[in-house]
């Protein structure tokens, strides 16, 4: 098979010649084929790693988010089980008058000779509403000491936050004490205010 003849002066063309055509040829084809092949792909393999490297980092991250969760979860069923058994220890609206009747009866219990028992309006917090109550009696410091105590092994919470002793000059009844014992009352988060007293 002939070559056109636009080919006869490289054929004809000496050795060397030939040799730094076919190296030159050779050298473009290269230039061409990386400026036009393998350039932009290893530029898109750049940005690709890059990419992947980020993704990466964002798994990590959310792996160890997916880790946490598991632990949060943990805890909120732990810190809704305290605050379940919190709320045991705050009476509802619905118990406050049994309440009041187990600290009347921890008073005649105690041998105190009451002459005040009266609740006062509710402080409102935020998850809880304070009743404070107001209570005189007289008695012997050992009755006193007795209603103490018998208030403190309640179930519910209940805190005296006052005390006010005076002396009398009875054999039976020496002193008299003006109290204000406090219990306290579960409020979720929104609720309206307690009613007053009655």
């Amino acid at each position: 098979m002939a070559l056109p003849p636009f080919f006869d002066p490289i054929v004809n063309a000496p050795r060397p010649q030939k040799l730094v055509g076919g190296v030159a040829g050779l050298i473009i084809i290269a230039a061409a084929g990386y400026f036009l092949l393998l350039a932009p792909a290893q530029e898109q393999v750049t940005q690709l790693r890059g990419q992947l490297t980020t993704l990466q980092r964002e798994v990590e991250r959310n792996r160890a988010i997916v880790a946490d969760l598991a632990k949060y979860r943990r805890e909120v069923v732990e810190l809704e089980a305290r605050l379940n058994a919190l709320k045991d220890r705050l009476p509802g609206e619905k118990e406050i008058p049994t309440l009041y009747r187990t600290l009347t009866d921890a008073a005649a219990a105690s041998g105190l000779g009451v002459s005040l028992f009266q609740p006062r309006p509710a402080a409102v917090r935020d998850y809880y509403s304070e009743i404070p109550i107001t209570l005189n009696a007289e008695a012997g410091y050992h009755q006193f000491g007795e209603f103490f105590e018998r208030v403190a092994k309640l179930a519910r919470v209940v805190n005296v936050t006052e005390i006010k002793f005076s002396g009398l000059n009875r054999p039976r009844t020496p002193v008299r004490a003006e109290l204000v014992l406090a219990t306290y009352m579960y409020r979720p988060l929104g609720s309206p205010p307690p009613p007053k007293p009655k």
